[in-house]
């Protein structure tokens, strides 16, 4: 009998509201306004809410882009919460670029100039991936997690009490059209304490609910120390980035100097290459000699090399006697060289080769 009584009162109490509710909608009902603070928290943890959710989206593409891997990754947090699947590691794009490199150069050997590069720059890769997974895991815990923290704890409590708020805001306005539509001096009484108790579960619940929307204000604090770290952690991986790229730039420039220079530790021509360009040198000379009179051959031509200027972009210390140093931002003029990846260069009256990895043409 008296789950009956409950079950009925359950019943009675949802109809009211679904009759306060619609008479609100229809205009023809008297509607509770929270104060005006009550609505200026309500508005900002609205504004926090979809705000978090879009830097979320965002950061996660940002560690994550493949959006492919995050379905993937998604599926194995859900499994291994539930003990089936243990997650698995995916390396990098890096790490895979730079493993790739290694096994070529094993391929090539250690005696080709190609495969020493190749192994010094997919060490350099792999440092990089090493670096960017790092970064991955630090801004994952230190940025990610509170972010989603935030969203699946404090506001989904925000959101459960928001609800509950507006169920006792229509029981009391239900009560308070009760007391109006009563004639009966019984009536009346019965109205006036069903309004009271609503009075006193609506105050209740808007005050825990005001204390959570109050709370706001030390998440954004948190959020706040949880993006510097983010910003340190990626500040950390730029920088060793850096870093890892000029040393592999210097390790190049100077491999590219023995390669240019020739000897037993670079690229030495055999003697069939070397007859070759002398009698591809020689039938240039003939030909210019023949087609462009009055000039001294094909090497003529060179004699005067068209000079631009360059931006220096990183310091370099000259490896030989034929190299000239650098020193970053400073102003030189260069032109070309018989290697791709050389510039001749004059600073200071002084002249000597440099790697072009090192400067920028300025374009006029």
């Amino acid at each position: 009998m008296e789950d009956l009584k409950k079950l009925a009162g359950g019943a009675s109490a949802l109809f009211n509201r679904a009759v306060q509710y619609t008479g609100e909608k229809l205009g023809t009902a008297e509607h509770t306004d929270l104060d005006a603070h009550f609505e200026q928290l309500l508005q900002r943890a609205d504004k926090t809410k979809a705000q978090t959710e879009v830097l979320l989206k965002c950061t996660e593409t940002l560690l994550h882009p493949d959006p492919t891997a995050r379905a993937e990754d998604y599926l194995y947090d859900k499994l291994e919460r539930t003990g089936l699947e243990k997650k698995r590691q995916r390396l990098s794009n890096l790490t895979q670029l730079g493993g790739t490199m290694l096994e070529a150069s094993a391929a090539y050997g250690p005696g080709s100039s190609y495969g020493n590069v190749l192994l010094k720059v997919g060490q350099t890769e792999q440092k990089l991936g090493d670096c960017e997974k790092t970064f991955v895991s630090t801004a994952t815990t230190e940025y990610l997690q509170p972010l989603k923290a935030f969203l699946d704890t404090d506001m989904k409590n925000i959101t459960k009490e928001r609800r509950a708020l507006e169920v006792k805001r229509l029981d009391l306005d239900a009560a308070k059209s009760k007391l109006k539509r009563a004639k009966s001096e019984k009536g009346k009484s019965d109205a006036e304490s069903e309004l009271r108790h609503a009075q006193s579960e609506f105050d209740r619940q808007a005050e825990t609910t005001k204390l959570l929307l109050e709370g706001v204000n030390k998440s954004h604090e948190y959020h706040t120390r949880c993006l510097n770290s983010f910003v340190e952690a990626q500040a950390n991986y730029y920088a060793s980035c850096h870093q890892y790229m000029q040393d592999l730039q210097r390790q190049l420039g100077s491999n590219n100097a023995k390669i240019v220079g020739g000897g037993a530790s670079g690229f030495s021509q055999s003697a069939g290459s070397t007859a070759m360009y002398a009698a591809g040198s020689a039938y240039l000379n003939n030909s210019y000699d023949h087609k462009v009179p009055g000039k001294g051959g094909f090497a003529s031509l060179c004699n005067e090399p068209v000079t631009q200027r360059a931006k220096v972009l990183y310091d370099y210390e000259a490896n030989s006697a034929g190299e000239l140093s650098l020193t970053a931002d400073e102003i030189i003029t260069v032109w070309t060289s018989d290697s791709s990846d050389w510039m001749m260069a004059e600073r200071a009256g002084q002249k000597g080769r440099v790697p072009m990895s090192y400067i920028e043409i300025i374009r006029i």
